[in-house]
């Protein structure tokens, strides 16, 4: 978490959601992380343009996603015509091997918060180990 603090966050962390891996999640060939629906909560912390960026047949929003030691990715946050948002790109792949994550062993949080000069939309998806709470 000292990457967030390094990264001149302005405002406090959100918490987005919590789900558990599954397989798709999980698997290279798909290389992507589902949010189911195109969590609402989610759209509520994004601005009109980042939500345009979404928009089915678009590239989508370029976000760094951090991981529990503050490593970054970069990731394309999209949304699909299920209406299911999604990250994906190459980094996708990084991250979960990065991470050791496997199906179903935990569950997972999603944050959102905004950094820099221009307040860019950042992520931290973390891996809640057994016991463990954690909070934004």
């Amino acid at each position: 978490m000292e990457a967030v603090l390094r990264m001149d966050i302005t405002g406090n962390p959100e918490t987005v959601m919590e789900k558990s891996m599954t397989e798709s999640d999980r698997n290279e060939g798909l290389n992507r992380f589902l949010i189911p629906k195109g969590d609402a909560v989610l759209k509520n912390l994004m601005s009109p343009s980042e939500r345009e960026s979404m928009v089915v047949g678009k590239e989508g929003l370029e976000v760094v996603v951090l991981d529990r030691l503050g490593r970054g990715y970069m990731l394309w946050l999209k949304t699909w015509k299920s209406g299911a948002v999604v990250f994906n790109g190459p980094k996708w792949r990084e991250f979960v091997r990065d991470n050791g994550w496997t199906v179903g062993k935990f569950p997972v949080q999603l944050w959102a918060f905004r950094y820099g000069e221009d307040g860019r939309l950042g992520f931290v998806l973390l891996d809640r180990k057994e016991g463990e709470v954690l909070k934004p």
